[in-house]
């Protein structure tokens, strides 16, 4: 009981070893001694005054007691900045390499499902020597997975390309949406076999955009994914699509976990992924919602996010640069 207690006693203290609080610990001692200096310093006026007679007035004036304090002020305000910049930069540096750890690990994880359903797969089709109709599921199930793995590669190229500030080299061409959205949500069957059941369309069928379509692939079926991988397979899932001759607004609507008000802050960084995701072992890498952003960046629109919180979905909003035509 003692021991358990001493735990939780350390368990709420451990933000005191936590790098920041250190930190600002330090600089709070920092300035204390700057401050202690200062005082010090115009303390002792009359034993300058005293040294000043002793050495010649024009060698220790008011004015040059004034410069020794300002200059000395001014050298540990520097060294004072110069620790928080190295302060800051080694906290992001941290941050990079812990994302970069869990994409790692993420990657590994997303390309061990498809790799051992290929192995299981020609391993039955081999040793089994199964009848046609079940010949036929396996090669679905091998060309699923073959897909799985070359959208994963293209991801991973996509997303270093737009790092590198490398646009994609996509022609803009009239596209009807609701045939697009059709034609991507097989894609993602393989997380759920009931996908087209909760699919809900918030636009006129005949709606026409101008857009390039490999981008517009990208953006929508990075959308789309995390809708149906961060929610429940029973819930809903609506895309929706709103706008005029020169621009669109595109939302992606689901009723997953939700985000809180930080995750929506830092959701579409790079290899970012949160707490939350992490803890409920959801696959991903990381690299789909900074795709997103990146591929909206390229076309000269914006994307954003609303939350009413965890547990109670989110709305993906992109807004884009478009002709577009609707007939109800």
């Amino acid at each position: 009981m003692i021991y358990q207690k001493i735990r939780y006693i350390l368990h709420r203290l451990r933000w005191i070893g936590h790098p920041v609080t250190i930190f600002v610990s330090l600089q709070i001692v920092w300035l204390a001694i700057t401050l202690i200096w200062v005082i010090w310093f115009l303390s002792q006026q009359e034993a300058i005054a005293e040294l000043a007679r002793r050495f010649g007035q024009e060698l220790f004036d008011s004015r040059v007691t004034l410069t020794i304090l300002i200059v000395g002020c001014i050298l540990l305000g520097v060294l004072c900045v110069g620790l928080i910049m190295l302060f800051v930069f080694g906290q992001k540096q941290s941050a990079v390499a812990r994302q970069q750890r869990n994409f790692v690990s993420s990657v590994t994880h997303e390309l061990k499902s498809p790799l051992a359903s290929l192995q299981l797969s020609f391993e039955s089709l081999i040793s089994l020597k199964p009848d046609p109709m079940t010949t036929a599921k396996l090669h679905n199930m091998i060309l699923g997975d073959i897909d799985r793995l070359k959208r994963l590669v293209d991801q991973i190229l996509v997303a270093g390309r737009l790092d590198r500030g490398i646009p994609q080299k996509d022609e803009w061409q009239t596209i009807n949406l609701a045939e697009f959205v059709g034609e991507t949500i097989p894609r993602f069957t393989h997380l759920d076999p009931k996908l087209e059941s909760r699919i809900k369309f918030d636009f006129p069928s005949e709606t026409r955009l101008k857009l390039p379509r490999s981008t517009l692939g990208l953006i929508l079926g990075n959308l789309i994914e995390n809708a149906i991988k961060y929610s429940k397979r029973d819930s809903l899932i609506t895309i929706g699509a709103e706008g005029g001759n020169h621009e669109i607004l595109l939302y992606v609507r689901d009723q997953g976990i939700g985000l809180d008000r930080k995750e929506r802050r830092r959701i579409f960084k790079m290899f970012h992924r949160g707490q939350m995701v992490i803890k409920k072992s959801i696959p991903g890498t990381g690299l789909g919602l900074y795709i997103v952003k990146e591929a909206v960046k390229s076309l000269g629109g914006s994307i954003w996010v609303e939350s009413p919180g965890l547990n109670f979905g989110a709305t993906f909003y992109v807004t884009l640069p478009t002709r577009s035509e609707s007939h109800d």
